[in-house]
């Protein structure tokens, strides 16, 4: 409904919208040109607070979208820690794993038993954006193995991570291009993917829902194609 509002109704709308988190997910599921309208009418306060109730990838994702004077204005008020993660993100292209990644994941020592990983994960973990895989990192954050949810549960609590620890487990770089990030994390069907530097240190997760949305534009832009719409059009959707 909002999508089909003139830009007017829609500022309004904003405007009415009480729930700054709401606010954040309505941004985040904008069309680029309907962002950037709407958030020119915005003051820099009202939109860092705004940016401050999302995940960094999509804060980094959006900021990338404005203007570079707004876009350095709003980062000099973020919060410190907030700021540095979203201007690490923005060190890497849109298109790649770097660029679409989510930097708040879950990692252990491969010697901590279950017990201590279920309540590391209620006490330091409580608001992370996927729950549901606990990496296993050495000292040097080197990515060891994966360990589900479910096998935390299921095991004696006592059981270090290195002994149910699935150790096969695939990785992208980031540089890795966001396409076939998708279609790995499509092919095995898991809700995340984990992504490396050059050293293999973990450094992030591509998230499902970003996954999908990376289908979904790329389904956009084909079905515009053959509609025989131009490539500049497409770059704006």
């Amino acid at each position: 409904v909002f999508r089909s509002l003139p830009l007017e109704h829609q500022r309004k709308l904003f405007d009415l919208i009480n729930d700054i988190e709401q606010k954040a997910l309505l941004l985040s599921e904008l069309e680029e040109y309907m962002f950037l309208d709407l958030i020119d009418h915005l003051s820099i306060d009202e939109s860092v607070e705004i940016f401050t109730h999302m995940p960094a990838d999509d804060v980094a994702d959006l900021i990338s979208k404005l203007p570079q004077e707004k876009a350095d204005q709003i980062l000099r008020k973020m919060n410190t820690e907030d700021s540095e993660e979203v201007e690490e993100l923005l060190r890497y292209d849109r298109d790649t794993a770097g660029g679409i990644m989510v930097p708040d994941f879950i990692a252990l020592r491969e010697i901590s038993t279950a017990r201590e990983a279920i309540e590391s994960i209620q006490k330091d973990y409580h608001d992370v954006e996927m729950p549901f895989y606990l990496y296993v990192v050495d000292e040097s954050d080197h990515l060891l193995g994966v360990v589900s949810l479910r096998q935390l549960v299921v095991v004696k609590p006592n059981t270090p991570l290195k002994d149910f620890m699935t150790r096969d487990i695939f990785s992208v770089r980031t540089d890795t291009d966001q396409e076939e990030v998708a279609k790995l994390g499509a092919r095995y069907d898991i809700l995340a993917v984990p992504v490396v530097d050059e050293q293999n240190r973990l450094v992030g997760i591509v998230t499902v829902d970003d996954v999908i949305d990376i289908f979904r534009r790329e389904a956009t832009e084909d079905i515009l194609k053959m509609a025989g719409v131009g490539e500049d059009f497409v770059e704006t959707q």
